[in-house]
């Protein structure tokens, strides 16, 4: 039985977290371990998914505020244990890497999307190119947040620290209250207050772990589903904002190697390079 399974960019569990599961070299065979052969979906064992689609809606496009990867892995003889659209064995033989091309056939398949669903995968898959960081220049990241601010309608000064560890302190450092209304007038401002954006994540059904997303590192994850959700709710009609106002210059700045952009004082965005892929 061929199956699909996702991880994390530096082939971490997307959900569950932990170390590496190992260096990448393919093929790779999995450390066998116990199987939960119950009824439950979600039990031990090593989890896949028979299909691609399903594989990218329960591990996500950029689980960790960066691009996911995903693998074809083979049982052979092992017995597989299917349940709802996930299945589970002990041991999984890792074979290839998925193509970008075959993430874009498989996103087509998704529902929610309608007539706009060519349009939406095309916007996903450019945000995958995105938080995937290719380039590093810090003066390009720099210009596109002012593009980004621009769109925004927001006249904030730009503040760069060394590390985007330095960006959180500095939030953390600035009052607390002040820094969520800030964060909402950074996302959508008028749309936030309309919730209209939040009930395009059920039209939809883009279902993701949002409880993993918590953590700081997966900022730029929200980053990217905040502007596809502006996105979609914009051009279906639904709020009366630009559809890109969310995309515009934010996108270009990560694909430029921007690591993070918070809010650190009134009118004012820090904001510091990935230092991973330099």
């Amino acid at each position: 039985m061929k199956a699909y399974k996702v991880l994390t960019h530096d082939l971490r569990p997307p959900l569950q977290g932990g170390d590496p599961i190992w260096d990448g070299t393919l093929p790779y065979q999995l450390p066998r371990v116990t199987v939960d052969r119950s009824e439950v979906e979600c039990g031990s064992g090593w989890n896949a998914c028979p299909k691609l689609e399903d594989a990218l809606r329960i591990g996500g496009l950029w689980p960790n505020g960066r691009t996911s990867r995903v693998f074809v892995v083979d049982s052979w003889r092992t017995r597989v244990v299917e349940r709802g659209k996930k299945c589970r064995t002990s041991t999984w033989l890792i074979e290839r890497e998925c193509s970008e091309d075959e993430i874009r056939e498989a996103l087509m398949s998704w529902d929610g999307f309608g007539d706009l669903t060519e349009e939406m995968v095309e916007q996903q898959m450019l945000w995958r190119e995105a938080l995937g960081r290719p380039l590093h220049d810090d003066s390009k990241v720099e210009a596109f947040l002012d593009d980004a601010l621009e769109a925004r309608g927001l006249t904030w000064s730009l503040k760069q620290f060394e590390s985007a560890r330095d960006a959180w302190a500095a939030w953390d450092a600035w009052d607390a209250w002040a820094a969520w209304a800030a964060r909402v007038a950074w996302d959508a401002r008028a749309a936030w207050d309309a919730r209209a954006a939040m009930d395009a994540r059920v039209a939809w059904d883009a279902r993701v772990a949002w409880d993993a997303w918590a953590a700081r590192d997966a900022w730029p994850a929200w980053d990217a589903w905040d502007a596809l959700v502006l996105w979609f709710a914009a051009r279906r009609g639904w709020i009366s904002h630009n559809h890109q106002m969310l995309t515009v210059g934010l996108r270009d700045a990560y694909k430029h190697g921007l690591a993070i952009a918070v809010p650190v004082g009134p009118d004012a965005l820090g904001w510091a390079m990935d230092k991973e892929n330099t």
